[in-house]
């Protein structure tokens, strides 16, 4: 059994290989743990937005399993990514801001997705166990799949789901250590 937390803080080709292999099982969460450790180094609206919307938002393309702490169930997380939003819109809206107008924006709190990732840590039986359990860090990330391969639901998400919409979103955000993960 690995631990996928030290993995993902320790870095490295170790680090890439695991986000490697949870893209191409369609297992997002130690990505988005991964992410949400590098949120709160450096919050910023966009790259809150790209969290929420790429893995909490209901319909992401990476949805997070931990429906206890995203919507419907929980609107908390929901309310505070509007909030950002609106408060986006409305800066993009002025097109030139007057000099003796402060333009006023607000940094996100940094510990906007630590309920998220503190309920997908200690789901005793949730997919961060599964991969902790599945996942052999001497093999290949291709290598961890079942039968070496990817099935068609997996190659469907990383073609369809992940490099067009994800990852993009990601490393448009300010995520760059996602661009090298296919």
């Amino acid at each position: 059994m690995v631990n996928v937390t030290e993995i993902l803080a320790q870095g490295g080709e170790g680090r890439i290989a695991l986000l490697r292999y949870c893209v191409m099982s369609i297992t997002s969460e130690p990505v988005f743990l991964f992410l949400v450790r590098e949120y709160r180094l450096r919050p910023t609206q966009q790259s809150a937005l790209a969290l929420y919307d790429v893995f909490c938002a209901p319909g992401a393309p990476a949805r997070v399993r931990s429906p206890t702490a995203l919507p419907p169930r929980d609107l908390h997380l929901s309310a505070a990514t509007d909030s950002i939003r609106k408060q986006r819109a409305a800066l993009q809206q002025r097109e030139q801001p007057e000099d003796d107008v402060p333009v006023s924006t607000t940094i996100p709190h940094r510990d906007l997705f630590d309920r998220v990732a503190s309920t997908l840590q200690q789901d005793p039986d949730g997919p961060l166990a599964r991969v902790a359990r599945d996942y052999d860090p001497r093999r290949m990330p291709q290598q961890n799949l079942p039968g070496g391969r990817m099935n068609a639901a997996q190659k469907q998400f990383v073609e369809k789901l992940w490099r067009p919409i994800a990852r993009p979103t990601l490393v448009a955000a300010g995520f760059w250590q996602i661009a090298t993960i296919e």
